[in-house]
C-alpha cells in the first residue's frame, strides 16, 4: 500500500507539473464581467426579449393603418327571395331580388367584387395609448436585461473574490504544509536521538496531515468555484488564475475604493428600482389603454362592388357563362360612430383590476427602496468594522511571528513543549489565514455597498 505522505506528495506534484505545462493565466475583475455579459446565455435571451417588444412596437403603430380588402367570387345556385328582413348570422347567405309568387328551380350564375375600405378616425386616443403601452414594454425588457446584467456583474465579483480568497488561502496552506514538515523533520531527529520523547513525532506527524487535510478541503472548493465562475463567464480555459495583488495593496488603494463607493444615498437609476420602476410604468400604461379601448370609435368606411349574374332585368335565366361578367358598378362610402353604452361596465371592472396591479407593482418598487437603503446602512457598519479589523491584522500577524520563532527555538533548546510549539504554529497559521479573511470581508462589503449605491461600475474597473 502506498504511504499517504507518498500519495499527498505525488498529488502536489501533479499540480505543479500541470501548472509549469499549462502556464496559468491571470484573469482581472473587469475582463471576467466583460466575459460574462458577451456569453452569458441568461443575457442573450434578455436580447431577445427586448427584439420582440421592438416588434411589438412596431405592431402598435401598424394598427393606425387602414384595413382593405378585396373579394371576388363566382357563384352557382338558385335565386328566390321574399320580402322582409333578417339578421344574417354571418352564415346566411344573400339573395338579391328573385321575389316571385312560386318557387324557381332554374340555376344562374353569377359573379361579384369588392373592394371595402375601413378606417378609424378617431379613437378618443386609443392609437396614442397603444404606442405608449408598446412603448413602456420595451423599456420594461430593456430594464429587465440591464438588471440580469447588473446582477450577473454582481455574482462575477463575488465569485471573483472567492477564488481570491481561497486561491490566497491555498497559498497559506502550502506555506503551512511545508513549515509543518520540516518541524516533523526537527522532531523525527529529536526523537530518533532520543533527546526527546517518542510522542513529539506523532503529534508532529498528526499536526503535518492535518495541514494537508486542510489543503484538500480548501482545493475542492476553488475547483467547484472556479467551474461555475468558467461557466458564467463562458471562458475556455481551465488554468486560470486570480490576480492576487489586492492581497499586497496599500492602504492608499483600499482607502481609492472606499472613496469609489462612498454614495449613502440609493440612487433612482439602480438597474434594480429601475427595473421595478419600469414594471410600474407599464401597468399604467396598460390602465390607460383600457380606458381608452372602451370609448367610442369614429370610422371611414368605403366600398367599390361589381356584379354581373345571368339573369337579365326581366326574369329571364340566360346562359350559364353570361353571368361571369361585370355588368353593374356600384359605390359607397359613409362615417360611422360606435360606441357601445354596456362597455362603461366592463371598463369599470377592468381598469380596477389593472389599477389593483398596478398599486401591487409600486408596493413592490416601494418595498425595494427599502431594502436597498437598509443594505446601504449594513454595508456602512460592515465596511467600517472590516477596515478596523485590517488594521489590526499586522499587528497580530507580526506578534504570531514573533511567538512562533521563539517558541522554535525554545523547542531546539528544550525549554518548551511540542504542543506549545504547535499552538505557537497554529497561532501563526491563523493569523495568516485571518489577514485573507480580513481583506475578503472588507471586499465583499465594498461590494455590497457598490451594488446597492449603484457604484458597481466604477468599483470593478478598479481591479
Amino acid at each position: 500500500m502506498i504511504h499517504k505522505k507518498t500519495c499527498f506528495i505525488i498529488l502536489i506534484t501533479l499540480l505543479q507539473c500541470i501548472s509549469v505545462a499549462q502556464p496559468n493565466t491571470k484573469i482581472g475583475l473587469k475582463q471576467a464581467v466583460d466575459s460574462a455579459i458577451l456569453n452569458f446565455p441568461g443575457l442573450k435571451s434578455k436580447q431577445f426579449e427586448m427584439a420582440g417588444a421592438n416588434a411589438y412596437l412596431s405592431d402598435a403603430k401598424h394598427q393606425r393603418l387602414p384595413s382593405l380588402k378585396l373579394s371576388d367570387q363566382i357563384d352557382y345556385g338558385t335565386d328566390n327571395g321574399l320580402g322582409g328582413s333578417y339578421f344574417p348570422l354571418g352564415i346566411v347567405p344573400s339573395t338579391s331580388g328573385g321575389i316571385r309568387a312560386d318557387n324557381n328551380t332554374n340555376s344562374f350564375s353569377g359573379n361579384i367584387g369588392v373592394a371595402y375600405l375601413e378606417e378609424e378616425l378617431y379613437n378618443f386616443g386609443l392609437n396614442a395609448a397603444r404606442i405608449a403601452s408598446a412603448k413602456s414594454l420595451l423599456k420594461q425588457y430593456k430594464s429587465d436585461y440591464d438588471k440580469t446584467s447588473f446582477l450577473l456583474q454582481y455574482t462575477i465579483a463575488q465569485l471573483y473574490f472567492e477564488m481570491l480568497r481561497y486561491q490566497l488561502l491555498l497559498s497559506i496552506q502550502k506555506k503551512n504544509i511545508a513549515r509543518n514538515m520540516v518541524l516533523n523533520s526537527f522532531v523525527k531527529a529529536y526523537t530518533s536521538s532520543g533527546i526527546k520523547p517518542g510522542v513529539d513525532s506523532s503529534l508532529a506527524n498528526a499536526e503535518v496531515s492535518k495541514a494537508k487535510i486542510e489543503y484538500l478541503k480548501t482545493f475542492d472548493s476553488y475547483s467547484t468555484l472556479k467551474y461555475r465562475f468558467l461557466f458564467l463567464t463562458g471562458m475556455r480555459v481551465n488554468n486560470i488564475e486570480i490576480d492576487t495583488a489586492v492581497y499586497t495593496a496599500s492602504d492608499a488603494f483600499i482607502d481609492q475604493m472606499s472613496t469609489k463607493v462612498s454614495v449613502d444615498s440609493v440612487r433612482a437609476s439602480n438597474p434594480v428600482l429601475q427595473y421595478y420602476n419600469s414594471q410600474w410604468e407599464y401597468s399604467l400604461s396598460l390602465e390607460k389603454t383600457i380606458r381608452r379601448s372602451f370609448m367610442p370609435k369614429l370610422n371611414l368606411m368605403g366600398a367599390a362592388w361589381f356584379r354581373g349574374s345571368s339573369i337579365n332585368s326581366k326574369d329571364v335565366y340566360g346562359d350559364a357563362a353570361s353571368g361571369l361578367d361585370y355588368s353593374r358598378y356600384n359605390y359607397m362610402a359613409g362615417l360611422s360612430l360606435s360606441y357601445n353604452i354596456t362597455d362603461v361596465v366592463h371598463q369599470h371592472d377592468k381598469s380596477a383590476i389593472q389599477h389593483f396591479q398596478s398599486e401591487a407593482v409600486h408596493e413592490t418598487l416601494i418595498q425595494q427602496q427599502s431594502l436597498l437603503a437598509n443594505q446601504l446602512q449594513e454595508a456602512d457598519i460592515a465596511i467600517q468594522s472590516a477596515i478596523a479589523r485590517q488594521l489590526e491584522i499586522p499587528v497580530q500577524l507580526k506578534a504570531a511571528q514573533e511567538v512562533y520563532s521563539q517558541k522554535l527555538a525554545q523547542y531546539n533548546a528544550g525549554l518548551a513543549t511540542i504542543t506549545e510549539l504547535t499552538d505557537a504554529s497554529y497561532l501563526l497559521f491563523k493569523s495568516e489565514t485571518d489577514k485573507v479573511e480580513s481583506l475578503s470581508d472588507l471586499l465583499h462589503t465594498l461590494l455590497q455597498k457598490a451594488v446597492t449605491n449603484n457604484t458597481l461600475n466604477a468599483f470593478i474597473t478598479s481591479f
